[in-house]
């Protein structure tokens, strides 16, 4: 009787958030100061305290925002790429970059992007400048259910995701998120990822958690960016700006 009760407890992961919650609680702090904090104060701070023109202010802006955002992804690169990394994918190469890393770096892209253009013109475009927060999440919710279709479906990867190989059955959208994650920026490391893998694997009931767990992020954050962005469409330039850098996902999650 205890061998098939054991038989029957899943697998361990083996990894523990309690010596952690102080670190994780610091860095969602400075996410909330340099990324919401620090730019509508400022906004307002030197538009009303000072003889700056719009554009100086935003320029500004736009060189203190998302301080933390760059440190975590420089950090993320040198855990990836150093010779003795202990949180890479399985079988992968040393430059090879996580699913997870993958879109920060898109993030990336479309943050430089909406702020060059909404910089550009004179006065600034404010409307463009609120968008980074909402369009970000608008994106990634798209992604997130994309992938979840592909899994509710049961078709392949159509490429490595992280330790899923291209060709294999799709997995829930959450899943290489929360393996990139805890490998890398939780410090679990390469271990992590096979123990993930093999909790997988075994436990039909934890495969239907990630199922409904991908639901419960992706549908509400799609609805919310949605309106958000629709938000910055209707309502005046300074309270789109404001409003939206506040992305009222970011505080129900």
């Amino acid at each position: 009787m205890s061998v098939s009760l054991q038989i029957l407890e899943p697998l361990p992961l083996n990894y523990s958030l309690a010596k952690r919650k102080l670190r994780i609680l610091i860095f969602w702090l400075l996410v909330f100061l340099d990324s919401v904090v620090f730019p509508i104060g400022l906004y307002y701070l030197l538009t009303y305290t000072t003889t700056w023109s719009a554009t100086t202010i935003f320029t500004v802006l736009t060189v203190t925002l998302f301080g933390t955002f760059v440190t975590e992804s420089l950090q993320r690169s040198w855990d990836l790429w150093r010779k003795e990394s202990s949180c890479r994918v399985p079988n992968a190469g040393r430059y090879y970059f996580d699913f997870t890393h993958w879109n920060v770096l898109v993030s990336w892209v479309i943050i430089i992007a909406e702020l060059v253009v909404g910089t550009i013109p004179e006065p600034p475009w404010m409307r463009m400048l609120a968008m980074p927060v909402p369009s970000l999440f608008f994106i990634f919710a798209l992604e997130m259910l994309i992938m979840e279709a592909l899994y509710v479906f049961e078709k392949p990867a159509p490429f490595r995701i992280s330790s899923i190989p291209s060709g294999n059955p799709m997995r829930p959208a959450i899943y290489p998120l929360l393996e990139d994650i805890i490998a890398v920026d939780g410090k679990g490391g390469t271990r992590f990822r096979d123990r993930l893998d093999q909790r997988y694997k075994s436990s039909p009931p934890f495969r239907g958690m990630l199922h409904r767990v991908t639901m419960l992020w992706a549908v509400p954050q799609m609805v919310v960016a949605g309106g958000t962005l629709a938000g910055i469409v209707i309502t005046d330039r300074e309270v789109a700006y404001t409003v939206c850098l506040f992305d009222l996902q970011g505080v129900i999650w």
